[in-house]
């Protein structure tokens, strides 16, 4: 791992040098190119000032010729088919290449030439109307001019050399610092992998093994997440054996009255109570498993999408509880269509629990108000009545499973079963109760878009 991660800095870092280093030297090119071409040009510009007039006719001194630094500048002049009349002295190019390159250049244009350990750019100017005394006057159409370019060539290679020394330095160089620090970050991971490999997780987020950010914010990850694990595991272990707890109840009578029934097999009466209880203890056990299918179902994931009058349920629910409740007295405050995005059995079912445990544990002759409300986008349903209210200790467990304060009555499910819903469906669920003065849930849901 530290050498692929090496190798890999260090080729980022070659190609990054090696692009800077090539795009240094092409920049000193193009500017050596651009400032040897100006030279050209003044000189070939320069060459238009020799002529004078004489008589009428302009007149070019061939004097002028022996001004020129013939090691680094060639002046030719040439007739109009190229040919040349007249040129510096000591030419490092022969007079046939020079009529070449003439015939070759374009306006304004400028082109290379080798001569021999000399570089030479040339450059062409007009002289129409110019002549030249060579024995008789010569008439000239233009200028051949060239300077040595090959000083700025050096120069150009000079820099790519000190490049590539540069390069291999820098390489060397920060192969040395990200060996030592791919090293020690690797070092820490290895060491991380190593403390969670071995489940030793105790003060993992200040260890060494978390020096670096990098590997302190994986180290906090770690620890987070095993911190969520142990709840997990927690919770698990909490609902098996509460579940057991609930089902060894029943499952004990059953065996108590079946072994009651063999003992007095003759007895009718006892055969008929034995035979009773077991239906009522599996009645029990029915209605428990019913209800952990029904929470299980609750937090498996996002429930099914439809829109549904929220309001509607309550109204069902209203008379539904008339047919069972003769002595209670349940009203919906609340009469207007109320549109809810949701799985509409399941809430369904969040209405029907809330409704069900105020009649059981209300009293005798409570009255339970349901109402559904729109307020800014979301929808409010509350569940509230007039009856005994719930003790500070069953109160602030009552989301819990199994937490009732009759088991005669109900499993201690229902409230955990209407939370799981309700987050299912991105809500939140609240309950207020007091001692004898009665209790109200609140389940507020997002509202349906238009």
């Amino acid at each position: 791992m530290v050498r692929a991660l090496r190798h890999r800095l260090l080729l980022v870092v070659a190609v990054a040098v090696v692009l800077v280093g090539v795009a240094s030297v092409w920049g000193l090119r193009i500017v050596t190119d651009r400032n040897a071409e100006r030279q050209v040009q003044i000189a070939a510009q320069s060459v238009t000032t020799w002529g004078a007039d004489s008589d009428g006719i302009r007149v070019i001194d061939s004097g002028h010729f022996s001004s020129v630094d013939a090691a680094s500048t060639v002046v030719a002049l040439l007739t109009e088919d190229d040919r040349v009349v007249v040129a510096t002295s000591d030419l490092p190019v022969t007079v046939a290449e020079l009529e070449s390159i003439a015939g070759g250049l374009e306006d304004g244009g400028t082109v290379r030439s080798d001569a021999g350990s000399q570089t030479i750019l040339f450059a062409e100017v007009p002289l129409a109307g110019n002549v030249v005394f060579d024995g008789s006057p010569t008439p000239v159409d233009r200028a051949l001019v060239g300077i040595g370019v090959e000083g700025a060539d050096r120069l150009v290679t000079a820099l790519a050399l000190a490049a590539l020394v540069l390069l291999a330095v820098v390489l060397t160089a920060v192969a040395f610092v990200v060996t030592a620090v791919v090293s020690r970050t690797t070092h820490s991971l290895t060491d991380l992998a190593s403390r969670v490999e071995r489940a030793d997780l105790d003060g993992l987020a200040e260890s060494p093994a978390a020096e670096f950010a990098e590997t302190g914010a994986i180290a906090g990850a770690i620890v987070r997440l095993d911190r969520r694990r142990d709840a997990t595991e927690r919770q698990l272990r909490d609902f098996v054996a509460d579940a057991s707890h609930e089902l060894r109840t029943p499952l004990t009578k059953i065996q108590g009255w079946a072994e009651l029934h063999f003992q007095h097999p003759t007895d009718a009466a006892t055969t008929d109570r034995a035979f009773q209880s077991v239906v009522d203890e599996s009645e029990r056990m029915r209605l428990l498993v019913d209800k952990l299918a029904q929470l299980a179902r609750a937090e498996s994931g996002a429930p099914v999408r439809e829109r549904f009058d929220l309001a509607a349920i309550c109204h069902e629910a209203v008379g539904d509880a008339a047919l069972i409740e003769s002595e209670a007295t349940v009203e919906l405050v609340t009469r207007s269509v109320v549109m809810l995005l949701g799985d509409s059995a399941a809430l369904t079912q969040v209405v029907r629990n809330l409704v069900g445990n105020a009649l059981i544990h209300g009293g005798p002759k409570v009255t339970v108000a349901i109402g559904v409300t729109e307020i800014a986008g979301q929808v409010e349903l509350t569940v509230s009545d007039n009856g005994q209210g719930m003790p500070p200790a069953i109160r602030d467990r009552a989301f819990e499973r199994f937490v009732t304060r009759d088991r005669r009555t109900g499993t201690g499910l229902g409230l955990s079963i209407v939370q799981a819903i309700v987050r299912s469906h991105s809500g939140t669920v609240e309950l207020e109760s007091e001692p004898g003065e009665g209790t109200r849930v609140t389940v507020r849901l997002p509202g349906a878009a238009d």
